[in-house]
């Protein structure tokens, strides 16, 4: 028995009849593709918190480092009852003032100022009106949609300001 050998007759001068380039172009338009797709989902969803004043705020650095010294030194405390919010249910928010001996007083305004990271149109603000005891001040408060808040608390008192701020989340209706 004679051994035949067959000749390769595949022309590999032609880059597109060559299987690797044709594997190299495949995965180079599938990454592309995504790419794509990612970068036309980061435009068209929601951006975030934008503030339109950047440079202005940046600028003020030492005013607000000065202002959170302030803050500190005066030792004010807000003792805030936030209770677990569920979404477009009304619940009662509470605040408590006290100095840094731990005694009560009232102050001019205290207001509730809440921001939704994903949506600047639901930004807002609910103003706390006087309870009953001194230093005591509440409002029934809900959020219209569930998932994560920034809440800022602050209160006034003549010219000064103190204000603290968290991070909270709401909940499904039950």
């Amino acid at each position: 028995m004679s051994q035949v050998k067959k000749e390769d007759k595949r022309d590999w001068s032609v880059a597109w009849k060559n299987p690797f380039v044709i594997a190299w172009f495949t995965i180079l338009m599938i990454v592309l593709s995504v790419n794509f797709f990612m970068v036309s989902m980061a435009i068209v969803t929601a951006p975030g918190l934008v503030i339109d004043d950047f440079y202005e705020k940046g600028k003020n650095m030492d005013a607000i480092l000065a202002e959170r010294k302030q803050m500190e030194d005066l030792g004010w405390q807000l003792k805030i009852d936030l209770p677990i919010l569920s979404e477009n249910k009304p619940d009662n928010v509470t605040l408590k003032v006290v100095d840094k001996d731990g005694k009560p007083f009232d102050v001019d305004s205290a207001v509730l100022y809440y921001y939704r990271p994903s949506s600047k149109a639901l930004d807002g603000e609910q103003p706390l009106s006087k309870s009953e005891g001194v230093g005591e001040y509440a409002t029934a408060f809900s959020l219209p949609l569930k998932g994560k808040w920034d809440i800022i608390m602050e209160i006034h008192k003549g010219d000064l300001r103190y204000n603290v701020g968290r991070s909270i989340m709401v909940r499904d209706p039950e």
